[in-house]
């Protein structure tokens, strides 16, 4: 079980570091962002 919880926890950080480095980039370029998080967004089409 803390070997679980420890991988659910890793994972967490690893995509948190990765959607951050997203947010990172499109501010450097100039991209206005209004909102950082985690998840899925609203649907688009459907």
């Amino acid at each position: 079980m803390t070997t679980l919880l420890a991988f659910l926890f890793v994972l967490g950080v690893l995509i948190f570091v990765h959607e951050l480095g997203h947010f990172v980039a499109a501010r450097r370029v100039g991209v206005r962002v209004l909102k950082f998080s985690l998840g899925f967004g609203p649907r688009l089409v459907g």
